[in-house]
């Protein structure tokens, strides 16, 4: 994984990681460690509305869609309703009917599937946080 330390370097950017599972969580700590954002989490969709609300730092949000409390969706939607600019990377492990389509209503950003590639996810996140001078 040295190529994520060239190319993917997002020092001063925080990146709000939404996942209620634990196998995912330990995969994007794994995947993102190495960028130096700063990494923030939360277990639902209700916790993450509440920390963009007090965090007005955050860069971009990975959303899960499955969750307890609130659905990554509704909590996209909450969010977008405040943040209009935030940048929301919605992934799911279950790809049903119209659910890309509600993700995008919703306002959305990307929308990615599980299981994620690494430099996929990389490449995705990066075009929202690379240093413009750098690409």
């Amino acid at each position: 994984m040295d190529f994520i330390d060239a190319t993917y370097s997002w020092t001063g950017k925080t990146v709000l990681i939404v996942e209620d599972n634990e196998t995912s969580n330990i995969y994007f700590e794994a995947a993102l460690r190495k960028t130096k954002a700063t990494l923030i989490w939360a277990k639902n969709g209700f916790d993450a509305v509440e920390i963009a609300k007090k965090n007005g730092n955050i860069d971009l949000i990975l959303m899960d869609i499955n969750m307890p409390k609130m659905d990554g969706i509704e909590a996209t939607r909450i969010i977008k309703s405040i943040y209009p600019n935030m940048i929301i990377v919605v992934q799911t492990a279950f790809i049903l009917s119209g659910e890309e389509r509600l993700c995008q209503e919703a306002g959305c950003d990307e929308f990615i599937t599980k299981p994620i590639r690494l430099k996929y996810l990389l490449d995705t996140i990066n075009r929202y946080l690379a240093d413009p001078k750098n690409i």
